[in-house]
Order: structure tokens, then C-alpha cells, then sequence
């Protein structure tokens, strides 16, 4: 159960975090950056953000599997 509820507790905060870095990757930027810098930087912005909510997808799998194998 304990390994549920942390999982689940990962996959909440993980797609928190890659839903609010997907939303505003150009409030994220200094805006006294170059204009190239502020795109590559909103880029890698963006970059994370998926990869945090993959992060959570999978975790949201590993909080599920043990409820299912009872």
C-alpha cells in the first residue's frame, strides 16, 4: 500500500510540474535574454515538461499494477 501511495504521490507532483512548465514556458524565460536564447531556452522548457509528465504516466502505471495484482 505504502509503495501505492508514494507512487501515486510521484505521479501527482510529476504531472503538476509538466503541465505548469507546458503552459508557461515564456514566463519561465528572463526576458532579458536575446531572442534566440529565449527560444532555445522555452524550448528546453517545454523538453522537460514532456518528459515530466511521461514521468508520470509512468508512475501513475507503478501506483496501479499492485492495486490490480491483488
Amino acid at each position: 500500500m505504502s509503495t501505492t501511495l508514494v507512487s501515486g504521490a510521484i505521479a501527482l507532483i510529476s504531472l503538476a510540474l509538466g503541465l505548469w512548465g507546458s503552459n508557461n514556458p515564456a514566463r519561465l524565460v528572463p526576458p532579458g535574454l536575446s531572442e534566440e536564447r529565449r527560444a532555445r531556452d522555452e524550448r528546453r522548457i517545454r523538453r522537460g515538461a514532456r518528459s515530466m509528465l511521461v514521468m508520470a504516466g509512468v508512475f501513475a502505471v507503478l501506483a496501479v499494477v499492485p492495486l490490480a495484482a491483488r
